[in-house]
């Protein structure tokens, strides 16, 4: 019998066409595979857990770029020194509207070390699998093939622009110190050409995740944030539970007497002060989002500081004008955050009061703005 020419042709072009998707299917896998920062094993990175010596001292109006002043706060889980300053300025925290308190954490807050240059994110805690505990992490990253189906979800948590773009090369290591109290768990470095991400997801005892982002130009302005990021995570202490963390920030803030603040005649010195609270109460919020008044209060301390930055004569910080564009959206959201509480006579009075504050800095501002035309 013979056989079709043409008939033959066109199946050796099916099978050719069949097998060059195959190929290219299974090219495409092994990329995205050897691209994945968690498919293989992941070398251990030791950080020096060193304690700064400058701990909670008085603030001076006048800091230098190298000397740094820190201060011990909680987020989260996890308890640890945090720079007051960094390149001489005041490093002031801010958030966006997310649904989360009173049940849930909050789930970001950003550090603002250096407006469009320097940025830190802090990630609320979550818990994907409460039977996988750090050291249980820890075993599943030292191995290659194992619990795969595992590492998927923690890369869906911590680093989800990887999943998006599985051509951003982005390197992992498994970090931790010779503290057993110290934060351990996954360090993820992205070099972007322009800027670069370092990402430290700690992972507690009991297995909840909680990211710290640095994301910083690629200048040596950026390394030196770098390097100041990374004592800040060598110094961090990792607990499992929140209450020891709320009565620490909470006896801070009960020591707060913005009469005297207000009083200050140094402006440079009354607006570090200012930032100084704001600060304490966004640690409060992020280890115990179930309490309103926080939110009452970080507005009342926003509203004063956007005041004396909006009529201050001279210019104390560079990043003024970026603080002062940050104040509106600061007090509206703060304003949702609230409303998202049982409704009370109480509460809804104090929610009034927020946006009489925030009506209070608008019209300030255009009357200011206007009157340096």
């Amino acid at each position: 019998m013979k056989m079709n020419p043409q008939k033959n042709k066109s199946r050796r072009k099916i099978a050719l066409s069949a097998i060059i998707v195959v190929v290219i299917i299974a090219g495409w896998i092994y990329r995205a595979q050897s691209a994945n920062p968690l498919t293989h094993a992941l070398s251990i990175e030791w950080i020096d857990n060193q304690f700064p010596e400058k701990i909670d001292e008085e603030l001076n109006p006048n800091p230098t770029t190298d000397t740094q002043s820190w201060t011990i706060l909680p987020f989260g889980y996890t308890l640890g020194p945090w720079p007051v300053f960094f390149q001489g300025e005041p490093i002031v925290m801010n958030l966006t509207y997310q649904k989360g308190p009173p049940k849930k954490f909050i789930q970001y807050l950003v550090q603002d070390w250096r407006p469009a240059e320097i940025e830190l994110t802090l990630e609320g805690p979550r818990t994907l699998d409460r039977s996988l505990t750090a050291s249980a992490w820890k075993k599943c990253f030292g191995s290659q093939f194992s619990c795969r189906s595992d590492k998927k979800k923690f890369l869906t948590y911590a680093y989800p622009e990887w999943l998006k773009n599985p051509d951003i090369p982005i390197q992992a290591t498994w970090f931790e110190s010779l503290d057993p109290l110290a934060a351990r768990g996954v360090h993820f470095h992205l070099n972007a050409g322009t800027y670069s991400v370092d990402r430290y997801t700690v992972i507690t005892d009991r297995g909840a995740l909680q990211n710290f982002s640095l994301k910083y130009v690629n200048t040596p302005v950026g390394e030196s944030a770098k390097t100041l990021f990374t004592r800040i995570m060598g110094g961090m202490k990792v607990k499992d539970a929140l209450s020891g963390s709320r009565l620490w920030i909470q006896n801070k803030i009960e020591t707060v007497n913005l009469d005297q603040i207000r009083s200050i005649p140094d402006p440079k010195l009354r607006m570090m002060k200012l930032i100084q609270v704001q600060n304490w109460i966004f640690s409060l919020l992020s280890v115990d989002p179930t309490q309103v008044a926080p939110f009452f209060h970080l507005a009342g301390v926003t509203h004063l500081l956007a005041m004396d930055l909006l009529k201050a004569n001279t210019r104390s910080f560079e990043s003024q004008e970026a603080w002062i564009l940050n104040s509106k959206p600061l007090l509206e959201t703060l304003i949702k955050y609230a409303n998202d509480f049982e409704s009370t006579p109480a509460h809804q009075a104090a929610i009034k009061n927020m946006e009489a504050l925030l009506q209070d800095f608008l019209l300030t501002q255009e009357r200011m703005t206007g009157a340096k035309k």
